[in-house]
């Protein structure tokens, strides 16, 4: 791309869609791909998101609310007010949801015991950990640390002390979150195979670039319908196809403990990731992302480091 070219990109304009336009391509991809596969239908995990719900929609559009499938999978830390939203969207859509309640198997793997109920819905507790990890790390994203600290081949100085010191806290918060989502979708599978139904991924384009998903949780799918939208688009989408507004202010968050939104961990907000990961998509320089988003150099450092950890990431695994 041309320095002229660079110049003419608007980072809050060009990020806007057509709602109408994008719905009909999804809803178009989704009747194709199941046609293609000979598959009865869908299965969807319904989480009371603006994501989930999105899907939902669509899904409803595209084959009809016969051949859907959707489950509520709650557990322990869950947060009712997403269950309750979860429900509202059935009822609109005309769903029949069928609930598993998840806290039986995660109790008996022994999650729970690693991480007292009493942690997990201490709301204040977890969010001082993650300024505090950011402060002492000097990056705005904990998560980003967390990636490096996964995945990093350099390591630095902090994630070398605590590979070294905190390996246990550190172990237990992985296990916490990826047993979580991964439990999820072994169900989703499970009933993915007795229905005949192909697996709906719900995972979209602001996360999956930063990697903010688990490959063999929520990432895993047979068909994704929001990978190519940024969190923000889909915003738009979700108000086109008549998501309750509820759900769509909501902060987005994985509801894994006390209700966190996404973007305490993300330590930015989705329409500051969205805007930077489209500007670094579209090549502009640091310089102009910085000037037009008024966020520092070490914000457009963060993102664009945890996009290449998790390209690292989806290569995995490690072959001779």
């Amino acid at each position: 791309m041309d320095v002229a070219s660079r110049k003419k990109i608007d980072l809050q304009s060009d990020l806007h869609i057509d709602p109408a336009e994008t719905c009909t391509q999804i809803v178009d991809f989704i009747r194709g791909q199941v046609k293609r596969l000979g598959k009865r239908g869908v299965i969807l995990g319904l989480s009371g998101g603006m994501d989930s719900s999105t899907c939902a929609y669509l899904c409803t559009i595209a084959l009809g609310r016969e051949r859907i499938q959707a489950l509520r999978l709650p557990e322990r830390d869950t947060d009712p007010i997403n269950m309750g939203h979860a429900s509202l969207v059935a009822e609109n859509l005309g769903l029949e949801v069928k609930d598993i309640d998840l806290s039986p198997v995660l109790s008996q793997i022994g999650l729970y015991d690693e991480v007292p109920e009493g942690t997990a819905a201490d709301r204040s507790k977890i969010e001082s950990g993650v300024r505090w990890m950011s402060r002492l790390t000097r990056r705005p994203s904990a998560f980003a640390f967390g990636l490096d600290y996964a995945y990093g081949e350099r390591r630095t100085f902090w994630e070398n002390l605590v590979r070294r010191f905190f390996w246990r806290s550190a172990g237990q918060i992985q296990a916490f979150v990826f047993t979580k989502v991964r439990l999820r979708m072994l169900m989703l599978y499970y009933h993915a195979s007795l229905g005949d139904c192909l697996v709906v991924g719900t995972t979209d384009k602001s996360e999956w670039s930063i990697g903010f998903y688990d490959r063999y949780g929520d990432g895993a799918s047979d068909i994704t319908l929001l990978q190519h939208l940024y969190k923000t688009q889909i915003k738009e989408l979700a108000r086109y196809l008549g998501v309750p507004e509820e759900i769509i202010q909501k902060p987005s968050s994985g509801d894994l403990a006390a209700g966190i939104p996404n973007e305490v961990f993300i330590g930015l907000d989705y329409e500051q990731l969205d805007m930077i990961l489209y500007g670094l998509e579209h090549d502009m320089p640091d310089e102009s992302i910085i000037a037009q988003t008024r966020l520092n150099k070490k914000a457009v450092q963060t993102v664009k480091q945890a996009s290449q950890r998790a390209r690292f990431r989806e290569s995995l695994p490690l072959h001779l």
